[in-house]
């Protein structure tokens, strides 16, 4: 009976595994996508992440910017 219930365990524990969390790409700059000020000159910089994407902004208002038109940021992120 134990032979039976170490396998039928096993099994049920592989099941259970949580799933992997999506790969994040990392924000290399170290100027806010929106205004280009440099991180931190304005307090700590706010991180986020869209569309796999993680970004940062120098202050509030920029996130509010960004997320007006999220496409075109990420666009010009890549630009640079």
């Amino acid at each position: 009976m134990i032979k039976l219930i170490v396998p039928v365990v096993l099994l049920l524990a592989s099941c259970t595994s949580t799933p992997k969390a999506p790969e994040v790409i990392p924000y290399t700059l170290d100027t806010c996508v929106v205004m280009d000020s440099k991180l931190g000159s304005m307090g700590d910089p706010i991180t986020r992440v869209y569309a796999g994407q993680e970004v940062k902004f120098c202050c509030e208002p920029c996130v509010e910017e960004f997320e007006s038109d999220p496409e075109f940021y990420l666009e010009q992120l890549v630009a640079k």
